[in-house]
């Protein structure tokens, strides 16, 4: 068995190291085929841009190039593509919680079921395209146990300065254990459209996200996976074998803005001159959301729920809990027609929110409202100097005396022309009621209702920043902080909790090579509280050849990511969240992949061997307990861009 296992490593190896001396090679090939880079790079007119959230977001210069190039073209599970690591379940598109501690305002309510965030969109992720040219881009994967990844963009301009776009996105996965599958759909339509004077402006949207997820609660026996007792996945022994669950997410929602002033003023009959002052904008926002969470299963008195909660019906588990909430957004701001490149001189705004909305679940029902005002400013002095800073205070019969406080001051060191950094400090502070969540809940398995204090957060960003190199500190000091405990229950603490976490961040370009790397060090003074592992790490490392005249690019790359030993929160399937647990570590494992990369004109492949450490005979990658990640395994895919 060893003797398989070690020349399945050395095959492994052996192919990518084969691929690298090739590449390396072709670099060492003559002039004519080698292009060096050049100190300006020409944008693609083919490029797409895009913006999110509001207008002001375009008006401002915060737009953002959809990715192209193959440096990433591997990451296509949403929990890849971001620099945090987090615990997941045993398959792609489950349950899944960041390893870095980061407070959350709730805006007056939570709206969103944190443990599966980044595979739904809503009116804040949209991404609203502003295409050159009619684009249509599909992407592709498989992996193994009939995985699939399926994504479409597309986006055009109907008409002179009206645009629409689609983004889709789809998980389908049967897992490696049993009751372990996966079937995620996430998909959004967005408008937008601008007078031609570009006094009047209006976007639109609407999204759908459906998650539906097969709940087994983890093996039954981890030593079994351990020692590699079963090599058929699908035979070890899980703690629900019947259990479902389904989480919904849609809504709809548009902005309008109307600029105070014409642009020009007349002069006299014939001439007219660009205005010197603005009393800039007001816009109006309408925002429409509904969730709704459904579990179910047919064994509720199953051994896995003993700990727990009294079972009120013994023959069929179906709780649901529903939540419905409407905002409307009125605001004005200091913008006006001038579109920016950069940081705005001067930016103020200020408005109210007005939210009505719903909560029930399968025993209570309850109606909320909300004033919300809520305003913000952006200076910047002598193109060198920045400050800006945000406020939000919540109002009504929910949630009523939360707030939100933000303040960022951003110092360029040097000259325009000798840029030597920036230093940046920030501070926030959040007052606010714990979720609805901890507050009250009805279920078959669990039921509480807590009168539970304010939470406060506080913190404190301080670093430095000189092009793709940034280091810095975060410190977070929590009161009165709400976390659901060993029973998977509610409980508040009164203690003040203390997270420091140092990090830093780079990407590195010697020569043709690129080498990518973000380092975390986390303490937290109560650590039974809250858990978390004190170093995290995470490294790509890839070599960029060009082929056959620039008519194709070849990249080989490795990306490994570690954590140290920390006992990582548990899952409950049942309430579809993560609780405190003190029995079983998880950590320091490796996780190495490697890949192929090809680019031919818009055509984007790539072949990839996930998880090589595991091929050694280490079973220990677990993220969550009980829930061993997925084995060694190839992936294939392809990202293809049309235009018309």
């Amino acid at each position: 068995m060893a003797e398989k296992v070690m020349k399945k490593v050395l095959v492994v190896v052996l192919i990518w190291v084969g691929f690298l001396i090739q590449a390396v090679s072709l670099a060492q090939q003559p002039d004519t085929i080698v292009v060096p880079t050049p100190v300006k790079v020409k944008i693609d007119s083919t490029q797409v841009r895009y913006f999110s959230g509001s207008f002001d977001s375009l008006t401002l210069g915060h737009l953002h190039y959809v990715d192209t190039n193959l440096l990433f073209v591997t990451r296509f599970d949403p929990l890849s593509n971001a620099t945090v690591l987090y615990q997941t379940l045993s398959n792609a598109g489950l349950a899944h919680q960041a390893l870095q501690f980061k407070p959350i305002f709730l805006e007056g309510f939570d709206m969103n079921r944190h443990p599966y965030e980044r595979y739904v969109r809503n009116g804040k992720q949209i991404k609203y395209l502003d295409p050159t040219a009619a684009l249509t881009e599909i992407s592709y994967m498989m992996g193994s146990k009939k995985e699939q990844q399926l994504k479409v963009l597309f986006a055009r301009q109907l008409a002179p300065r009206l645009y629409i776009g689609m983004d889709f996105e789809l998980i389908d996965s049967k897992g490696p254990y049993k009751n372990n599958g996966t079937s995620n759909t996430s998909v959004y339509f967005t408008g937008r459209y601008n007078t031609k004077n570009q006094r009047y402006g209006v976007i639109a949207n609407y999204f759908n996200n459906k998650v539906s997820v097969s709940e087994n609660g983890g093996i039954v026996n981890d030593s079994v996976f351990e020692n590699n007792l079963e090599t058929d996945r699908r035979v070890i022994g899980v703690n629900l074998e019947d259990a479902t669950g389904k989480y919904k997410q849609s809504g709809f929602g548009f902005e309008q803005y109307f600029i105070l002033l014409p642009e020009n003023k007349q002069k006299n009959d014939s001439v007219t001159e660009k205005r010197r002052f603005q009393l800039g904008r007001i816009t109006h926002q309408f925002d429409y959301q509904r969730n709704q969470y459904i579990y179910q299963e047919k064994s509720p008195m199953a051994d896995f729920y003993k700990p727990f909660d009294i079972v009120l019906d013994s023959s069929l588990t179906y709780d649901s809990t529903y939540h419905e909430v409407i905002r409307n957004r009125f605001f004005w701001s200091s913008l006006g027609y001038k579109k920016y490149s950069r940081d705005v001189p001067f930016h103020l705004y200020a408005g109210v929110e007005l939210l009505s909305g719903k909560e029930s679940d399968s025993m209570t029902s309850k109606s909320l409202w909300q004033i919300n005002p809520f305003g913000g400013i952006n200076i910047s002095v002598l193109k060198s100097f920045y400050v800006n800073g945000t406020a939000k205070l919540i109002g009504g019969n929910s949630a009523s005396g939360d707030f939100e406080l933000f303040g960022q001051l951003r110092q360029f060191l040097g000259t325009e022309e000798k840029n030597l950094g920036n230093l940046f400090f920030s501070i926030r502070l959040i007052n606010q009621r714990p979720s609805w969540f901890f507050q009250r809940y009805n279920s078959n398995h669990f039921r509480w209702e807590s009168a539970m204090d304010k939470s406060t957060y506080l913190t404190i960003d301080a670093g430095y920043k000189i092009k793709t190199l940034e280091a810095g500190a975060s410190w977070n000091v929590i009161n009165n902080y709400a976390y659901l405990n060993k029973h998977a229950r509610p409980f508040q603490t009164n203690k003040t909790i203390s997270v420091l976490r140092i990090y830093g961040n780079f990407h590195f370009r010697p020569g043709k090579f690129d080498i990518l790397a973000n380092v975390n060090y986390q303490v937290s003074d109560h650590d039974t509280i809250i858990s978390l592992p004190a170093l995290s790490a995470k490294l790509r490392l890839a070599f960029t050849q060009q082929l056959f005249k620039n008519a194709a690019t070849l990249q080989p790359g490795i990306e490994a990511s570690w954590f140290s030993e920390y006992y990582a929160d548990a899952y409950m399937p049942a309430i579809q969240a993560f609780y405190l647990q003190r029995e079983k570590k998880t950590g320091n494992y490796p996780y190495v992949d490697i890949y192929l990369a090809l680019k031919v004109k818009r055509a984007r492949i790539f072949v990839q061997y996930a998880n090589l450490f595991g091929l050694t005979g280490n079973y220990t990658y677990f993220t969550t307990p009980h829930y061993p990640m997925r084995d060694p395994r190839f992936y294939f895919g392809v990202s293809w861009r049309f235009y018309q």
